[in-house]
């Protein structure tokens, strides 16, 4: 486990703002990402811009800022408004970059979902010009992690907000950028349990054979971590261990080391993430044309959340095929007589 990254002490006012109006919270999410060959991605504020400004880098072997990504090596962004410092970065095995933050409207964190492509720049095939921006439910969410899976879609996780009593709650956006109203109640999943103690889901992760979990941190009287197994079933728990009362679980973080599954205290780079899917069907996915990914996510600021266009009816242009049919056989036959005719004679 690496060391953990500690918050960036230059965030400047618009993420203390939102983190201000978020709460303490949990949050285990990471700005950094590695993969096996010590390439990364990093996320840092934009010492030349105003605080609401990012700055999206690519590094080779470590250290090394790729040119050939965004512009001149980065790509400067912003989620939204004033308060969205992003709280998670990941990659998935296509090299795109996703992350997620929250625009506070009325008081509120409304969950953004960015994805870039592999080169640097914004993927304008999700969201508007790569942004998506929604409510899941109807809910006011503050998302801590996010997790891309291979079929395009992409699951967040987080805690409601504007509740005395904060929830772990986790969402799934589809390929098209609708929310997944058959996920959970609604299209979000909000813990079970006592209504009374307070949870969030911290993180996400995959496991190497495709399978979905995530991390809920529980406050209150008995404070725990648990592991939860996403599927497109109902979620399950895989794991329950307790906390002692100076933890809170705000870096509580799912993890798969190997073969098992752990629940750990602490940050640090994640990875590439791998082949996954809530179906477990990743071997089926890892073969699929890249086609099955259609992205063209959309948001309308007038509706709460995206929702799938029905699927167009076969269009009539009204001729009369059977006729057609009858037609070309009828025409055949004159044909074969005629040329019959022609040798007799």
């Amino acid at each position: 486990m690496t060391a953990r990254v500690a918050p960036r002490a230059s965030c400047g006012a618009a993420a203390l703002a939102f983190l201000a109006l978020a709460g303490a919270g949990a949050h285990a999410g990471s700005l950094v990402v590695r993969d096996g060959e010590n390439n990364g991605w990093t996320v840092n504020e934009d010492p030349q811009a105003d605080a609401s400004d990012f700055i999206l880098r690519h590094l080779v072997q470590g250290a090394q800022v790729d040119e050939r990504f965004g512009r001149g090596g980065q790509t400067a962004f912003t989620l939204g408004g004033p308060n969205d410092a992003p709280a998670s970065v990941r990659v998935d095995a296509q090299r795109r970059i996703w992350m997620v933050g929250a625009l506070v409207a009325g008081n509120q964190p409304q969950p953004i979902v960015a994805r870039f492509q592999a080169d640097g720049n914004p993927d304008v095939k999700w969201g508007v010009q790569g942004k998506l921006q929604l409510m899941p439910g109807g809910a006011s969410v503050k998302p801590n992690d996010l997790l891309p899976l291979a079929d395009g879609s992409v699951l967040v996780a987080g805690e409601t907000a504007g509740v005395a009593t904060p929830h772990a709650v986790v969402f799934h956006v589809a390929a098209n950028g609708a929310l997944d109203r058959a996920f959970g109640s609604g299209g979000l999943w909000q813990r079970p349990g006592d209504a009374d103690a307070s949870s969030a889901a911290t993180s996400l992760a995959a496991s190497s054979d495709g399978l979905v979990a995530v991390a809920v941190a529980v406050r209150g009287a008995k404070p725990g971590a648990e592991l939860w197994q996403l599927t497109d079933a109902a979620p399950t728990v895989l794991q329950r261990q307790p906390l002692d009362d100076t933890n809170d679980g705000e870096d509580l973080r799912a993890e798969w080391a190997g073969d098992h599954w752990s629940l750990s205290n602490g940050g640090g780079p994640t990875g590439v993430v791998p082949v996954a899917l809530l179906s477990n069907r990743a071997a089926a996915a890892a073969s699929a044309p890249s086609a099955a990914d259609p992205g063209g996510g959309g948001f309308s600021p007038f509706v709460a959340d995206a929702a799938s266009a029905p699927a167009s009816a076969p269009q009539d242009d009204g001729l009369p095929w059977m006729w057609i049919g009858a037609g070309g056989v009828l025409l055949f036959a004159a044909l074969i007589a005629n040329m019959r005719r022609r040798r007799a004679g």
